[in-house]
C-alpha cells in the first residue's frame, strides 16, 4: 500500500513539472508586433500661451498603434526638457479611456506644472519635449518626438498647501516651533495679521523637515532665503499672498476699536498682543440711556493703511442684520466676525450685560475662525 501511495506520488510530480514545462514553452514561444504610434497633434513648435486659472486645455493627438495579435494597446505621453532623452521625463500622463483613446488633454495648469518641471521660469517661454509609448503587455514602440512651446505666466506652478512666517522679525522669532501659520483662504491664496519688527524674516511651506522658503520682495513672491522686514519697530500687517500671481500685499493696521452704536463712536481702542489678537482690559461697559431705554449695540472699527498711505476704515461686526441680546448661552457663531458696512445700527452685537470692569478680545488669528470675546468680571 505505501508502495502505491510513494508511485501515485512520484506520477503526480512529474504531471506537474511537465505541465510547468509546458508553460513556460508557450511563454517563451509567445510572438507578437506592435507598430509605432505617429504624433498627429499639435503640431510641433506650436506656441501656447498658459492661463492656469482658466478652463483651457492642450489635447496630444496620435494615430493608433497596432498590434500582430490584435490585442488593444496601452499608451502613455511622457514630456521632458527640450534638451532631455525621457529617461527622467518630467511629467507622465495616461489617456482617460486605457486601450481605445489615443488622446491625452492637458489643463493649462498641468501644463504650467509641465512647464516648470522642465525649468522654464515665470513670465519666460521654452519648449517641451513629448513622447507616446505604446504597448500590449509583451513588447512596446514610440513614438518621435513631438516639440511644443509653452509660455508661462506669472505665478507659481506649484501652489504651497500650508505657509508660515518665521525669522528675527518675525513675531516667533528664528525658532520653528513658534513660526506663525497663514489662514488658507483658498488654493494659493494665503492671510495673516501678525506684527513685524526691524531685521528679517522669511515664510516657508512646512516647518518641518526639508522646507521650501519664500521671500517677498517689492511685492513679489519668490523662492529665497530671506529678506529685511519693511518695519523699523513693532508694526502691525495684513499680509495677504497669491501665489497664483506671485503678489503680496501688505497692509498696515493702525488701530482697532470698540464702537458703540449709541454712542456713534468709537468708546474703547484695542491694543495688539500677539498671533493676531487684539486686548481691552478691565474697561467698563456703559450702555447708551435713550427716550426708549437703553442701547447696547456695538460692533468694530479698524483703521487701516496701505502701502502708498492710503486710510481706510473697515467695519466688523455679525452677519446678522438686526440681532439679538447675547446671553450666557449664546452659541460660538454669536460672536463672529465678518466685514460689514458703517451703518450705525445695522450688523452689530448687543452686550448682555453692563458691568464696570470688562475685557475684550478682537480674534483674526489664522488657526480658528475670525472672532471676538467678552468677558464680564
Amino acid at each position: 500500500m505505501n508502495r502505491i501511495f510513494k508511485n501515485k506520488y512520484a506520477m503526480g510530480m512529474l504531471c506537474l513539472l511537465f505541465l510547468f514545462s509546458c508553460k513556460k514553452d508557450r511563454i517563451d514561444n509567445v510572438t507578437t508586433t506592435i507598430s509605432q504610434p505617429i504624433l498627429s497633434a499639435p503640431a510641433n513648435n506650436t506656441v501656447v500661451n498658459l492661463n492656469p486659472s482658466s478652463n483651457a486645455v492642450v489635447t496630444f493627438e496620435w494615430n493608433p498603434a497596432t498590434t500582430g495579435n490584435y490585442t488593444l494597446p496601452f499608451y502613455k505621453v511622457v514630456f521632458d526638457k527640450e534638451s532631455g532623452d525621457f529617461s527622467k521625463p518630467v511629467y507622465t500622463g495616461i489617456p482617460a479611456k486605457v486601450g481605445s483613446d489615443n488622446k491625452l488633454s492637458l489643463s493649462h495648469k498641468e501644463m504650467n506644472k509641465i512647464a516648470a518641471g522642465a525649468g522654464i521660469a515665470e513670465l519666460a517661454s521654452g519648449k517641451v519635449k513629448w513622447q507616446v509609448i505604446a504597448s500590449n503587455g509583451v513588447i512596446a514602440a514610440t513614438s518621435g518626438a513631438g516639440i511644443i512651446e509653452l509660455k508661462r505666466p506669472a505665478g507659481f506652478a506649484e501652489n504651497p498647501a500650508t505657509v508660515f512666517i518665521t525669522g528675527v522679525a518675525s513675531e516667533g522669532g528664528t525658532d520653528l516651533t513658534k513660526a506663525q501659520s497663514f489662514k488658507k483662504i483658498s488654493d494659493g491664496v494665503f492671510e495673516i495679521y501678525t506684527a513685524l519688527s526691524a531685521g528679517s524674516y522669511k515664510l516657508v511651506d512646512k516647518i518641518t523637515g526639508s522646507a521650501l522658503t519664500f521671500v517677498i520682495d517689492a511685492g513679489v513672491i519668490k523662492q529665497g532665503t530671506e529678506v529685511t522686514s519693511p518695519a523699523t519697530a513693532k508694526t502691525v500687517y495684513r499680509i495677504n499672498l497669491d501665489f497664483n500671481k506671485s503678489i503680496a500685499i501688505f497692509t498696515e493696521i493702525e488701530s482697532v476699536g470698540l464702537w458703540f452704536s449709541g454712542y456713534n463712536k468709537i468708546q474703547n481702542t484695542l491694543t495688539y498682543d500677539a498671533a493676531g489678537v487684539w486686548k481691552a482690559i478691565d474697561i467698563p461697559i456703559v450702555w447708551k440711556t435713550e427716550s426708549w431705554g437703553k442701547d447696547e449695540r456695538y460692533k468694530f472699527r479698524v483703521t487701516e493703511k496701505d502701502a502708498v498711505g492710503t486710510i481706510t476704515v473697515k467695519n466688523w461686526g455679525c452677519s446678522v442684520k438686526d440681532n439679538v441680546r447675547a446671553t450666557s448661552s449664546s452659541p460660538a457663531s454669536y460672536f463672529l466676525l465678518k466685514e460689514v458696512d458703517n451703518s450705525q445700527y445695522d450688523y452689530t452685537y448687543k452686550f448682555a450685560a453692563e458691568a464696570q470692569k470688562t475685557d475684550i478680545e478682537f480674534r483674526l488669528q489664522s488657526t480658528a475662525d475670525y472672532t471676538h470675546k467678552v468677558t464680564f468680571k
